[in-house]
């Protein structure tokens, strides 16, 4: 049995009633409260950055905040050339759509899965460019899929490449020692 003044450490082992041990305590106790906060605030920005906080190297700082870099590429540059094919402007004559529409996904699912595996090592300026690539042929394809429903110009591309990052992603995930929450 102990006795008031007797502390005990996180595994339940005694320790001496020393200023020592308490100082101990209290600095394990403070990393202990970081880490989580850490954690915390690495999932609250997973909305934007959907990268663990040892990866905001692919990130963007915007108002003191992580943005996914490839996203901030991906999204808007898709959307504007969704918008354009829809009003009558296309960027490559229609008869290569569905060639250039899947061409342009490759070089970026390449890099995706090669950099996820760890064959290559990250590049912003590379994701940018074959993000920028995937942009186009997403915008076009998306366009397609808002002038009619189910079309394989959108969801052809969408399920093959998608199936290969999500699988990459797996693996880069696993690869981090990161868990999947």
């Amino acid at each position: 049995m102990t006795d008031a003044h007797t502390l005990t450490d996180s595994t339940g082992d005694i320790l001496d009633d020393h200023p020592d041990d308490h100082e101990a305590m209290f600095r394990r106790a403070v990393e202990a409260i970081n880490d989580r906060n850490e954690v915390d605030e690495s999932r609250r920005a997973m909305w934007r950055t959907h990268h663990h906080h040892d990866q905001y190297d692919r990130c963007v700082m915007i108002g003191g905040r992580h943005f996914c870099r490839r996203c901030i590429t991906l999204y808007p540059t898709s959307f504007a050339v969704a918008a354009l094919s829809l009003v009558g402007v296309v960027l490559w004559p229609v008869q290569y759509d569905l060639w250039l529409i899947w061409g342009l996904c490759l070089p970026g699912t390449a890099e995706f899965v090669l950099e996820q595996t760890g064959v290559v090592a990250y590049s912003a300026r590379r994701q940018i460019l074959v993000t920028a690539m995937i942009a186009l042929a997403l915008g076009r394809g998306f366009a397609f899929e808002l002038e009619s429903r189910w079309s394989w110009e959108f969801w052809g591309p969408v399920l093959v490449f998608g199936t290969a990052w999500f699988v990459a992603a797996m693996v880069g995930d696993r690869r981090h020692g990161h868990q999947v929450a």
